[in-house]
């Protein structure tokens, strides 16, 4: 049986990775001249610890573990009357996400690592895909809550 609303658990990892991901957005550049500088040879090239390093684990691992809960205890269904294709989009939507911060942690993990610079250049390049997609997420919730008037804001929120 699909269930009505999301677990405490299921709403705290969509906004703890939501934060996560935020901060990572902010600080691209920080971790952009650390990288510049191991590639230049200005800094040791060996992966040191950094809070984009941090982080970026810490999203693979919650991701993964959101995902399990999703496998295991249901989300609540798309709204009634919704258009086939915005429910088609939106679970592209959620899969293109999830798949995205799964790729983008390992090629950071591995790049940061290996200190290979082609995987460093397609982590970076990942990130062009991502904050559209981020954007376009955040839309379609506000689209959803203050258009079509649906739950679907109140549940992530809890209030549902």
């Amino acid at each position: 049986m699909q269930p009505t609303s999301y677990s405490r658990t299921q709403i705290a990892l969509h906004w703890t990775i939501a934060a996560l991901v935020f901060f990572q957005i902010l600080m691209h550049d920080g971790i952009v001249k650390v990288w510049d500088g191991r590639m230049e040879g200005t800094l040791p090239n060996q992966p040191t610890i950094n809070p984009h390093a941090i982080a970026g684990a810490l999203i693979l691992v919650l991701v993964l573990w959101r995902l399990v809960l999703r496998r295991r205890r249901g989300v609540p269904g798309l709204p009634e009357g919704e258009h086939p294709a915005l429910k088609v989009l939106a679970t592209g939507m959620h899969a293109a996400l999830n798949l995205l911060l799964i790729l983008m942690a390992l090629s950071g993990m591995a790049a940061w690592i290996s200190g290979v610079e082609a995987i460093g250049e397609a982590h970076s390049i990942a990130r062009l895909a991502l904050v559209p997609l981020v954007l376009l997420h955040v839309l379609a919730a506000l689209y959803h809550h203050f258009w079509l008037k649906t739950d679907v804001l109140r549940r992530m929120l809890g209030r549902a």
